[in-house]
């Protein structure tokens, strides 16, 4: 198996100028902006704790989990994004099962608890 040869400075700045002139030339779409993650996760959450307390949320929530999780790349294969959404869903089953095993049991659950129930499903 033939193994690639690293591109050299010259063609590396060919192939910007060339992205660039494309770009320009409208063929190739802009770059987008990255996407600062923390903020993003923070202006989600001020978002949701402004809703109005309603039980239609659960529907909301259900649907655009259905729709994250149905998100496919260009072979068809899931996103990574898609299986977060259904990380989410695994999670809830979970800690589920154990409140219910706590309850009949009489017992309280704990954050340590709650942690080593999901922990397989976060470092899946």
């Amino acid at each position: 198996m033939a193994t690639r040869k690293r591109m050299t400075k010259k063609e590396i700045r060919e192939r910007a100028e060339a992205k660039k002139w494309a770009q320009e030339a409208g063929l190739v779409p802009p770059d987008k902006p990255k996407l600062n993650r923390k903020k993003f996760i923070k202006e989600a959450f001020e978002e949701w704790d402004e809703r109005p307390l309603c039980y239609t949320w659960d529907h909301y929530l259900t649907h655009a989990v259905a729709f994250m999780s149905t998100r496919m790349d260009r072979r068809g294969n899931p996103t990574p994004e898609a299986v977060g959404a259904v990380k989410v869903l695994r999670c809830a089953v979970a800690l589920q099962r154990l409140v219910e095993q706590k309850r009949e049991a009489g017992e309280a659950v704990t954050y340590g608890m709650e942690f080593e129930a999901l922990k397989s499903i976060l470092e899946a």
